[in-house]
């Protein structure tokens, strides 16, 4: 009776390791589980991640396409005045414009718009119009050269003026207000850092900038919606 009573603590030690055992296998592979979960969850993370940034890279490469085919009918349509010189189209610090000489535009310290240079200023409104889910912004530059007079006490004033007289003619000539503001710069933004008397006449200009639209730059698309 003893020798059965010994047999059958053996045998019940025995299950109780057993048992035990078979506890541990199933909590880890509960662990097993739970970290192939957790992977699986990393990757499905991982793969969300990269499918926006394959969106982002999509839509920064349609805007620029965009662009690119806005600036080539820009030239197509203004071919004529670009090859005569009355004005240049151009992409700088990132922004597609239309420049012209001041001196082209206007008289040496006057913003009263040169007869010569209206039909040009007709001519560009007409090509405007065509892209109306667009906005412009006319930038009036002057150079180094200090300006003070009752109207003009310095080239901001001066600047500002003729960006706002050119603005005026194109309105009158198609272009919608909504679509167009003036700004001036005075000489604090100069093609060439001289006071030669060539590189101040390339700095005295008037740009038209196509105005950037906000989700069309790298991480600010949320903010257009």
């Amino acid at each position: 009776l003893q020798q059965k009573s010994v047999k059958c603590d053996g045998d019940l030690t025995l299950s109780r390791d057993q048992n035990t055992e078979l506890v541990g296998k199933v909590e880890a592979m509960g662990q097993d589980m739970g970290a192939l979960s957790n992977e699986k969850q990393n990757l499905v993370n991982e793969r969300m991640a990269l499918s926006k940034e394959v969106d982002e890279l999509k839509r920064i490469r349609a805007a620029a396409e965009k662009r690119e085919q806005e600036l080539k009918t820009l030239m197509s349509k203004l071919q004529t005045m670009v090859d005569a010189g009355t004005l240049e189209v151009k992409v700088r610090n990132g922004l597609m414009l239309v420049q012209l000489s001041s001196d082209v535009v206007f008289p040496p310290g006057g913003t009263r718009i040169k007869p010569e240079a209206q039909e040009a200023l007709q001519e560009l409104a007409a090509t405007l119009s065509q892209f109306q889910d667009r906005k412009f912004q006319v930038v009036g530059h002057s150079d180094v050269t200090p300006i003070h007079t009752a109207r003009f006490p310095s080239n901001w004033e001066l600047s500002t003026q003729r960006a706002i007289e050119v603005v005026r003619l194109l309105i009158e000539q198609g272009v919608p207000p909504q679509i167009i503001s003036a700004a001036g710069a005075a000489e604090y933004d100069p093609l060439v850092d001289s006071d030669l008397p060539e590189d101040l006449t390339m700095n005295r200009r008037v740009e038209i900038v196509f105005v950037p639209k906000i989700d069309e730059l790298p991480g600010f698309e949320h903010l257009g919606k």
